[in-house]
C-alpha cells in the first residue's frame, strides 16, 4: 500500500484489496472510509466486500463515494463526520486524489487556509489542478 499522511489523524491511498484490511488495522487505523464508486474498473474489489472485509478485521467502514463532477456538501459533510471523530482515519479511491480533495474541503476555514492545504496536498504528491474548479464551487469565502 501507498499511505500518505495528510495529518497525525487523516491518511489518503489509492485503492486497496481486501488483505490489506488487516495490515491497516494493525497500523492502528480505526476507520476505513471508501470514495471510489463502485465499477469504475472491472477488476475493482465491491464497497459490499471490502466493508465485509473491514468489519471482520474491527474496522468501521464508510461508504462515502464521490464523482468530481457532481461533489457536493454532502459528501464533504460525510467525510467532516469522520475527520471530526478523532480516530486514526484511512481514506481512499482510486488514486487518493478525492479523498484529498475531501480532506482539503473538510479542514478548510478560509480562503488562506484552503490555497495552504491546496499547496500542502499538492506537494504530498496529489494533483489537484483538475479537481479545482469543483472544490472552488464548496470552499468556504
Amino acid at each position: 500500500m501507498n499511505i500518505t499522511e495528510l495529518s497525525p489523524q487523516y491518511f489518503v491511498s489509492p485503492q486497496i484489496e481486501i488483505a490489506d484490511l488487516e495490515e491497516l488495522k494493525s497500523q492502528g487505523f480505526v476507520v476505513v472510509v471508501n470514495n471510489r464508486p463502485d465499477g469504475e474498473v472491472e477488476d475493482q474489489p465491491s464497497s459490499s466486500e471490502i466493508q465485509v472485509a473491514a468489519e471482520q478485521a474491527g474496522l468501521r467502514y464508510v461508504y462515502n463515494p464521490v464523482d468530481l463532477k457532481q461533489l457536493s456538501s454532502k459528501e464533504v459533510a460525510v467525510q467532516d463526520e469522520q475527520i471530526k471523530a478523532n480516530d486514526k482515519v484511512f481514506a481512499f479511491c482510486r488514486t487518493g486524489t478525492r479523498s484529498s480533495v475531501l480532506w482539503v474541503l473538510a479542514k478548510q476555514e478560509d480562503e488562506m487556509s484552503f490555497v495552504t492545504l491546496v499547496a500542502d496536498v499538492m506537494k504530498k504528491g496529489f494533483d489537484l489542478g483538475r479537481c479545482l474548479p469543483a472544490m472552488e464551487r464548496l470552499k468556504k469565502r
